[in-house]
């Protein structure tokens, strides 16, 4: 065993030069204690360190340690780093490093939910390991359409499933959930629970895991003190990604002793729809009284310039922590930010840089959303540019329903005879067509146009005989266009987008959302000449991003999610497509203009977090069109320029929010909080005009919907 002074000229022999603030947080050895790590301090070095000070100074049974962090991945190299750096006979912590758990969080909480079931005799089993109809979105898929008139997408099961994590990770009630795209979710929730407990075996999800085990040890004093008695020392990792029900399952556990350290950043909290809860650690101090705070503020990740920049940025948000994240690192370049044309030349850019790069590995180009994704690889792979992409599993734009309507015209324009396409997009075409007569349609031979066969019915009016005409035209027009006209062609002359506003109303849908799938398509479209070529360039495409996992340890640029790359680093990093209704995202636009901070806060969080992945370069690219319709610069991207001039974005940005409501004056578009965006066309005494999208022109008075913050700006 080793004294204290013994113990860091060991470490330092081992290649670990600790700074005082590391130091700090490695002697802590008794009580509660947050240590607040920026990005980039080093903080898996100190949690490593800590665990053999505690065993080899304090003589701490490493039997009674538990190691938490957020995912298996760094559970995994926690324990490796240990072993790595201590786990030799020359340390004494050969043996010891195996005998500290580390763990998730949810494999803890399974560990106490197997060990009560077993003694209540239940046997079970996790949902989530059945497969196809007992599998957990196969009953979800059964038990929405059992409430709701429709087939539910995979974006709305997956929404399902978060917002059911959300409600039992937040200790909620499934009617308290509000902003729900999911119709009579209560129901929804309450009949999967049903499902689960009525199963034989019973049936528990990854959730449930959490809630089961909180119950347990809050209900069963035995089970609570076993693991009291049985852990001394409780260190947790990335707890500002920790839900509530997760914090409280460690708060149990931890008391009386309360010997626990927790490493976070409130800054880097980004995943608010999985019931992250960052204001746990803005509380710690009231949860365990006495608690010391501690701040590892060095960056040893970036140059200066990002630093700087990145800590001025993120004190525009009030919900944190005050800290001064600072490097000791070497001057390196100017932070960039480009301001592009289109999207065109935003590719254009990052591929004349990329071309110059030896090592591709080095470069991570960052998003906000997956679809982004589509038309950066598609770039990419015709300009011979390789790339590796993080979350080519979450892609599903080549399966989406919207672009195989769109498929399934393009095949029909070249065959109007084929009944089976014909039944995936008659209920999208404007002709009135009922159910009764494509039942008809499939007792008839097929011999030559449907239409012509619908316009020689019997029955048939000659109002509907036109119609019927017109779209056979039609058809035969569009496959004579080029893959990007015949799309817009399909969308507006064939009405489509009617169609697609339609289905978005009756089945809870986002018709941006669609809107943004269907511009990518045309975007690549666009370099396609015939609409066969653009056919075989969407299964290329789509093979091209699903092989690219093999590219990951090879020279090529990583294409990532931000939300994605938390933990990650690059030399250079590219963040793209930031403009206004991507990041910040539209709802989360419109919640900050009725006054609710809070999802702005996290997108700002999520910014900082794209831009502290950079080691040396840091470009920042916006637009001033998105796929050919006219944008804003990410407010972010003002605030860092705002920055860059030596100027406080925050006290700009509460200066605007000051003068905005009292700025309503004629040109300016407006959002009105029941009619939608409009713009003033007449401003007289204290009555404002506003002409809608819809069409429709309204008279207000200024002073109350200033007073109600019923109108504000765009």
């Amino acid at each position: 065993m080793l004294n204290e002074k013994e113990f860091f000229e060991e470490i330092k022999a081992r290649g670990f030069n600790l700074t005082e603030q590391q130091k700090r947080a490695v002697i802590h050895d008794q009580g509660p204690l947050l240590l607040l790590a920026v990005p980039g301090a080093g903080k898996t070095t100190v949690l490593t360190v800590r665990l053999a000070y505690l065993i080899l100074v304090k003589k701490v049974d490493p039997r009674t340690i538990l190691c938490l962090t957020f995912g298996r991945a760094a559970a995994k190299e926690m324990r490796e780093r240990l072993i790595k750096n201590f786990g030799d006979n020359a340390s004494g912590l050969s043996k010891a490093s195996g005998e500290i758990q580390f763990s998730t969080i949810h494999s803890f909480a399974y560990e106490v939910v197997r060990s009560a079931f077993r003694q209540s005799g239940t046997r079970f089993e996790i949902i989530e390991e059945q497969r196809g109809a007992e599998s957990k979105t196969g009953v979800l898929r059964k038990i929405y359409e059992k409430y709701n008139p429709s087939t539910i997408t995979d974006e709305q099961l997956e929404g399902l499933q978060n917002t059911i994590c959300y409600v039992k990770n937040t200790l909620s009630k499934p009617g308290e959930v509000t902003n729900l795209d999911i119709k009579n979710f209560p129901l929804i929730y309450y009949d999967y629970e049903d499902y689960k407990r009525n199963s034989q075996p019973r049936l528990i999800d990854y959730d449930d895991m959490l809630s089961i085990a909180f119950q347990e040890l809050r209900e069963n004093p035995k089970c609570l003190e076993a693991y009291q008695k049985r852990f001394a020392y409780i260190l947790t990792d990335e707890s500002q990604d920790t839900s509530l029900l997760q914090h409280k399952i460690i708060e149990i556990v931890v008391k009386p002793k309360g010997n626990i350290f927790v490493v976070g950043d409130d800054d880097q909290s980004i995943f608010g729809f999985r019931a992250a809860e960052p204001k746990y650690l803005l509380e710690f101090e009231q949860t365990y009284p006495g608690a010391q705070i501690l701040r590892m503020e060095q960056n040893f990740r970036s140059t200066p310039q990002i630093v700087e920049v990145s800590c001025r940025f993120i004190r525009s948000n009030t919900l944190r922590f005050d800290k001064e994240m600072f490097t000791k690192n070497p001057k390196g370049d100017v932070l960039q930010i480009g301001q592009f044309k289109g999207m065109s030349e935003q590719y254009q850019f990052i591929i004349q840089n990329l071309k110059k790069q030896k090592d591709l590995s080095n470069v991570g180009v960052l998003y906000r959303n997956n679809l982004s994704a589509i038309c950066l690889a598609d770039e990419f792979n015709r300009a011979g540019i390789p790339f590796y992409m993080r979350e080519v599993g979450k892609q599903r734009f080549f399966s989406h329903w919207a672009i195989n309507d769109i498929l399934n015209f393009l095949r029909f324009s070249f065959s109007d005879k084929s009944l089976p396409i014909f039944e995936r997009i008659w209920s999208k075409l404007s002709c009135h067509l009922r159910k009764q007569q494509l039942d008809d349609l499939k007792q008839m031979p097929i011999d030559r146009s449907i239409f012509e066969i619908l316009a020689e019915q019997p029955g048939v009016t000659s109002k509907r005989r036109s119609e019927y005409l017109e779209l056979r035209k039609q058809f035969k027009v569009l496959n004579t266009l080029p893959p990007a006209q015949a799309i817009r062609f399909i969308r507006n002359q064939l009405e489509y987008d009617r169609a697609v506003k339609r289905i978005c109303e009756a089945l809870g849908f986002s018709e941006e959302y669609i809107g943004g799938l269907l511009d990518v398509l045309i975007s690549i479209a666009q370099k396609e000449p015939t609409i066969v070529e653009f056919a075989n360039r969407l299964t290329k495409l789509e093979e091209q991003m699903k092989s690219s996992y093999k590219n990951k340890q090879s020279n090529a640029v990583t294409l990532t999610t931000i939300h994605s790359a938390k933990g990650l680093e690059w030399e250079e990093v590219f963040l793209i497509d930031l403009v206004e209704g991507i990041i910040p995202e539209r709802e989360t636009i419109k919640a900050e203009q009725s006054g609710q901070k809070e999802l702005l806060e996290e997108e700002r969080r999520l910014f900082y977090v794209g831009m502290t992945r950079a080691k040396r370069h840091l470009i920042l690219c916006s637009m001033d069109y998105h796929h050919h319709k006219r944008v804003k610069a990410s407010r972010f991207v003002r605030e860092v320029s705002l920055v860059l001039a030596g100027k406080d974005p925050q006290e700009i940005i509460l200066k605007e929010a000051s003068t905005l409501q009292s700025d309503l004056v004629a040109g300016l578009v407006v959002q009105h909080k029941a009619f939608g965006e409009g713009v003033i066309v007449k401003v007289d005494g204290n009555v404002i005009m506003v002409h809608f999208k819809n069409g429709s022109q309204r008279s207000f008075l200024k002073d109350i919907c200033e007073k109600q913050k019923l109108i504000w700006a765009v």
